[in-house]
């Protein structure tokens, strides 16, 4: 799996081969995200971009950052993004390490300090687990959120299969009580989402902790009661 990692391409077209990309992408759209039109998104630890490019699709005039540590997922992150037919103007990618997301190097060799509450969506796909210090990755993530802005991540959940694939990524996932307790610490709403059958494989794995900033109550994310919606998740 850590070679998988290693290969962009290989790994991107195993993700579609399996299934995994459809059911990330299954989730998101359910997703009732109240952002203004031209919004920016941060994508952190990117991948081959599922997420962010997702949230793109979803959100016209949006703009996008995707960060990764690996350069040949920055690279896969904007063919995925041509095959899509996005304009690549509206992306731009830089190397940065999960511990420091504020710290961010572009290709090209410059390096962007991210500025606080400058962005409408944080996304993050599972890797606070590489974190040194996941509780301070959680707070800064969170001060690069505008009022009202979310946060969206797809943490690897607790269940066997999901211990298990974090183990081969050497991943050590957050629990969802220490992510609860630190955005509800923080002053922020947040809504623990379990992933679907309809989202098969990827609810094996994973599991969606989506806060908005600065907001205690918030409507549900998918527009239903918690009861509803845990139900139509199955």
């Amino acid at each position: 799996m850590v070679f998988l990692y290693k290969t962009a391409k290989v790994y991107a077209t195993f993700l579609k081969l399996l299934g995994y990309e459809r059911g990330i992408r299954s989730f998101i759209d359910r997703l009732v995200l109240d952002c203004p039109k031209g919004s920016r998104i941060l994508d952190i630890g990117c991948g081959s971009g599922i997420v962010g490019l997702r949230l793109m699709e979803r959100l016209p005039g949006s703009t996008l950052l995707a960060t990764d540590l690996e350069k040949n997922f920055l690279k896969e992150t904007l063919s995925n993004a041509r095959e899509r037919n996005i304009d690549e103007r509206r992306i731009t990618v830089g190397l940065s390490d999960v511990s420091d997301p504020e710290q961010v190097t572009l290709l090209n060799g410059s390096s962007l300090v991210l500025q606080d509450h400058s962005f409408d969506i944080v996304a993050v796909g599972g890797v606070l687990g590489y974190s040194r210090d996941q509780v301070a990755t959680m707070k800064a993530l969170m001060r690069l959120i505008k009022p009202g802005g979310y946060l969206v991540d797809l943490e690897m959940n607790e269940q066997p299969i999901g211990k298990i694939i974090s183990t081969w990524y050497n991943c050590r996932p957050v629990p969802s009580s220490i992510m609860i307790r630190t955005i509800e610490n923080e002053g922020n709403n947040v809504t623990v989402i379990p992933f679907g059958v309809r989202d098969f494989p990827a609810n094996l794995t994973r599991v969606g902790i989506v806060a908005r900033m600065g907001l205690r109550k918030v409507r549900n994310v998918f527009g239903k009661s918690p009861i509803d919606m845990q139900a139509s998740q199955n």
